[in-house]
């Protein structure tokens, strides 16, 4: 990592080349929007200056698989310099729009889960494509355990997600793997996209007591929803980052999104500069359990001091 850092220290725009670079912006849903805020910062913060050595092409959220391909071919089209992917669906549709191409456009994922399982990378040492970017590492399993120590008499965990993304499908068998070990149950919904969520919170067995989301853009887009549902139905609900726990969620083992921005800004100062995505590793978010307070306390869950002592707390 310490090399990593300094190369990056050394890979501000180069004096010599004055073209501006172009970065374009893909994502599929809302939630992660503030990594690309936090890339933005950390690009700053290397000495790329918007509008003077690097400028973004972002049109928005595309929820629609056909238009994110398509923007996707689009920016490929228009020779980006490097397409900054903010979900593994948006991710594999700007590998997928450069496939055939005589000069691919790189690819950055900030964040992406399971990279090598959905594709997106042959190994996290060395990518070999060329994509590269910030990865969840093992945080399902991790949260899941967290989960049953504030809810310690658990035995069965309702795990929705969104059937046509491979994100949250490669995050099943890990779920499964702790579940396994920890003696708890899993019911396993797919679903489709938020509409398919509300249907399946509709007929939602009421004996229902905990809840946990998958790494889905789409999903935990929707997280003051889903948090305003599980209380009121007295579920305990987990969201995978840290923001689903601001909006309501009882707690989480996951990243911030802005720091991961940052922490992918590294890379991305490195790819345009000249390195190859295909020998830039792929990096860990850091995670942290996060907690909120006001919501325990209308679940009538009190939480350990012990765990309080290692998590971030969102007080009432």
């Amino acid at each position: 990592m310490a090399l990593v850092a300094s190369a990056v220290a050394a890979t501000g725009p180069q004096a010599d080349s004055r073209r501006m670079k172009v970065v374009g912006v893909l994502t599929n849903a809302e939630v992660p929007l503030p990594a690309f805020d936090g890339f933005r910062m950390g690009m700053a913060r290397l000495g790329w200056e918007q509008g003077r050595d690097v400028t973004y092409v972002f049109r928005g959220v595309i929820a629609k698989d056909e238009a994110l391909a398509a923007e996707a071919h689009r920016l490929v089209e228009q020779k980006a310099d490097l397409i900054l992917a903010l979900t593994t669906k948006a991710a594999l549709a700007a590998i997928s729009a450069g496939q055939g191409t005589p000069d691919p456009v790189p690819v950055l994922f900030a964040p992406a889960s399971n990279p090598v399982q959905t594709g997106l990378a042959k190994s996290l040492r060395e990518p070999g494509g060329v994509a590269t970017g910030v990865t969840f590492g093992s945080q399902e399993a991790r949260r899941l355990a967290w989960l049953t120590r504030i809810v310690p008499d658990l035995t069965s965990v309702y795990v929705p997600y969104n059937h046509d993304d491979a994100s949250p499908r490669a995050s099943l068998p890990i779920l499964e793997e702790a579940a396994r070990k920890l003696g708890i149950t899993l019911v396993v919904e797919p679903v489709d996209g938020w509409e398919g969520m509300q249907e399946a919170m509709a007929r939602l067995p009421m004996d229902t007591r905990a809840m946990l989301v998958t790494p889905d853009p789409v999903l935990a887009s929707h997280a003051r929803e889903l948090a305003r549902f599980a209380i009121d139905r007295g579920i305990a609900l987990t969201m995978p980052h840290q923001g689903g726990v601001e909006q309501g969620a009882l707690m989480s083992y996951g990243f911030e999104g802005r720091d991961v921005g940052m922490q992918a800004a590294n890379q991305g100062a490195l790819i345009l500069s000249g390195m190859s995505p295909a020998d830039l590793p792929i990096e860990f978010a850091e995670f942290s359990l996060s907690i909120n307070l006001a919501t325990a306390s209308r679940l009538g869950i009190t939480i350990p001091r012990a765990i309080l002592r290692q998590a971030r707390v969102v007080m009432p």
